[in-house]
């Protein structure tokens, strides 16, 4: 057993999914970039592929679908960012659909699809607010006549992305349906010049909960899918379970003396006799360093807090009086599920960051443990 590892319950993953089509009844398109946000992408989203519940995966990176298709992911793969010219020649080999949002963009897939003798699926990223990636909603109907008219491109689909879907004050309802808006006028213009689009989709985690006109024929849940809410405006509208629990042990449980300082930097020191454990997991591993003095874990069902900085490979916890007898060995669960366990929100509000954030810096030398 390792000291520290990330314990991934599949069932929860596959439940979240189940709650994402009840709620929608579209198809879905499951975020897989970053290693499905640092729980394992090949494990994760084979089970999905199994379960029946996906009709695609997304990704960021060409390397991404290269892991995945070598995997033996048969799923329509996704990828939503960019390429530089150079990675093309694998989009098209290992039949990856991009995203394209301009012409000198679609151009290039086209030579690389005629350069592997392949006719390449695409999807029309339109940029309807966000001011990101993808064309304006005017620029949409020549884009798309252009891959019509091209014989190694293929329309597969035409997307957008919102970018305040999952917060709810005036102004961000207000920019968020002028996207809406705005995409629709794309839409409507590539359908009324006769070309039909067989995928509409723009519906990421906080337009699944709270945008239902955004549906559309498939949805793109991300961090929904591992078991949070994309704000804590929309927490409580899905039924979501966690599927990361993080855990380490106990190394050392030592002693303190009243007046003793503890870790780098002396930020910490006893008020009184107290009892501190050493936890064998720190920033390397993921364990993110503003926890510090602030955070806390849970050994053997009673929570205790940090005391000290978190350093790269350990961090302590104040034990007080060590009542339940904590001793090494003993797991500790740094964030996850379960009663009174600190979860990836919780900790992310802590550091003032996302949970995305959290998730998706789990360090790869942490292992992944899948249970069901």
């Amino acid at each position: 057993m390792p000291v520290t590892y990330a314990k991934i319950n599949v069932s929860n993953f596959l439940h979240n999914l189940e709650e994402i089509k009840r709620i929608t009844g579209r198809k879905i398109c499951m975020a897989a970039k970053a290693d499905c946000y640092g729980h394992g992408s090949e494990v994760l989203v084979k089970a999905a592929e199994k379960s029946g519940l996906v009709d695609a995966a997304g990704i960021a990176d060409v390397s991404e679908g290269i892991k995945l298709r070598k995997a033996g992911i048969k799923l329509p793969i996704l990828i939503y960012r960019g390429c530089i010219t150079e990675g093309l020649d694998a989009v098209v080999e290992y039949d990856i659909q991009p995203f394209v949002s301009c012409l000198e963009y679609a151009k290039a897939v086209e030579q690389a699809a005629e350069k592997g003798g392949k006719k390449v699926k695409v999807h029309l990223k339109v940029d309807s607010g966000m001011s990101r990636a993808g064309c304006r909603w005017e620029d949409a109907l020549p884009l798309a006549r252009y891959i019509e008219a091209s014989p190694y491109l293929e329309l597969a689909g035409a997307c957008t992305h919102f970018a305040v879907s999952d917060t709810f004050s005036d102004v961000d309802v207000a920019d968020t349906r002028k996207q809406i808006e705005n995409f629709n006028r794309a839409i409507d213009s590539i359908k009324g010049a006769g070309i039909a689009i067989p995928v509409v989709h723009c519906a990421a985690s906080g337009a699944i909960i709270s945008y239902p006109e955004t549906w559309f024929d498939m949805v793109r849940p991300g961090i929904l899918v591992y078991g949070y809410a994309p704000s804590r405006e929309c927490e409580g509208k899905l039924d979501l379970r966690p599927v990361m629990d993080f855990v380490s042990h106990v190394l050392q449980v030592k002693d303190i003396r009243k007046g003793e300082k503890v870790s780098y930097g002396f930020t910490w020191q006893a008020k009184e006799d107290t009892t501190i454990a050493v936890i064998g997991a720190g920033y390397a591993d993921g364990y993110n360093r503003l926890l510090s003095n602030k955070g806390r874990v849970c050994i053997n069902g009673k929570c205790y807090p940090l005391a000290g900085r978190v350093c790269m490979d350990q961090f302590m916890v104040d034990l007080g009086t060590n009542p339940y007898g904590v001793k090494p060995d003993d797991e500790a669960i740094l964030f996850g599920s379960g009663k009174g366990v600190m979860d990836a929100f919780e900790a992310a509000d802590i550091c003032n960051t996302i949970s995305y954030e959290l998730l998706c810096n789990i360090n790869p030398r942490v292992p992944r443990i899948y249970v069901e």
